[in-house]
């Protein structure tokens, strides 16, 4: 079995809704934090719908999701925004199980099943192309972002958010050596640093890389993600994050209660320290989230 048919087997069977109810991202100090600096509007949403009208794509607009999964993460742009108003969405995955688990409201769907490492996209076609955590599972990354820029009208535009970390997943040490430290004096209990996989985070383990025999496509090339992408677009706004609040939290954000002053106070703790080592790259950004129009081809 090849790579490509190995992943198309891991993401046929994988349970996305598990994955997501532990996620890092669950935790509304975090989520609030990461759109309040990327977006004026706490609702990107609303906000990306607003760049297109101000650009005059108000009606009838044609998008694209890439590596769109079940389209979950992609489906707010499409399905009933409130200031422009998208007539048809192309979803393009590897996955024929996870494109047959969209059902799309409001909008003509196409789901195109293909491997986005050798993807062809119609030129001039699409007002939005959205890239919600799939484009790390490319390796031809420059390829990748080449169509989308290709594909898109002018005036139109790109969102990502992606993982831009090294491959497989893995937490660089520095990360690593940060992330225990502040986990361990500002949660120390047990408790409630036992993820849902009954695994403790601590000095011997933080975080699981990706076993690639399992899914080889997971961040395959990812840190030449940012790279690629910054070659192609002019981002209106970028938000880099992720560096300690990801391997610190994800798996466990279902533990951590916010409704504890406590616990919210020391959640912005660590984000104002994440925030303060990358501005001076004493840790590795794991992700970036972005809204960009192409630069000139």
């Amino acid at each position: 079995m090849n790579d490509i048919a190995k992943a198309e087997r891991m993401w046929d069977n994988f349970d996305v809704d598990a994955g997501r109810s532990v996620s890092w991202l669950g935790l509304n100090a975090v989520s609030e934090d990461i759109w309040r600096r990327f977006s004026p509007d706490p609702n990107p949403v609303f906000w990306v719908a607003q760049l297109l009208r101000e650009r005059g794509r108000t009606d009838g607009l044609i998008g694209a999701a890439l590596v769109c999964g079940d389209m979950q993460s992609e489906r707010p742009f499409f399905e009933h925004p409130t200031q422009v108003s998208f007539a048809e969405v192309h979803g393009y995955d590897l996955s024929q199980e996870s494109l047959n688990k969209y059902v799309p409201d409001g909008v003509t769907w196409h789901p195109h099943k293909v491997d986005c490492n050798v993807l062809d996209l119609p030129a001039n076609a699409f007002d939005l192309v959205v890239v919600s955590h799939g484009a790390h599972h490319v390796m031809r990354i420059d390829h990748f972002f080449e169509q989308a820029r290709a594909s898109l009208k002018p005036g139109g535009l790109i969102y990502i958010y992606e993982w831009i970390g090294p491959e497989y997943l893995r937490v660089p040490r520095k990360n690593r050596v940060v992330s225990t430290m502040l986990l361990l004096a500002l949660f120390p209990s047990r408790r409630t640093r036992r993820t849902h996989m009954n695994k403790v985070k601590g000095w011997r383990w933080i975080m699981d890389a990706v076993d690639p025999n399992v899914d080889p496509s997971e961040a395959c090339n990812s840190l030449q993600l940012h790279r690629a992408f910054t070659d192609r677009f002019s981002a209106i706004s970028q938000h880099l994050h992720g560096a300690l609040t990801y391997p610190m939290f994800e798996g466990i954000g279902q533990n951590l209660d916010e409704s504890k002053p406590w616990v919210r106070r020391r959640l912005r703790w660590v984000i104002a320290v994440e925030r303060f080592l990358i501005a001076r790259r004493l840790v590795h950004p794991l992700f970036v989230v972005a809204v960009a129009e192409p630069k000139p081809g």
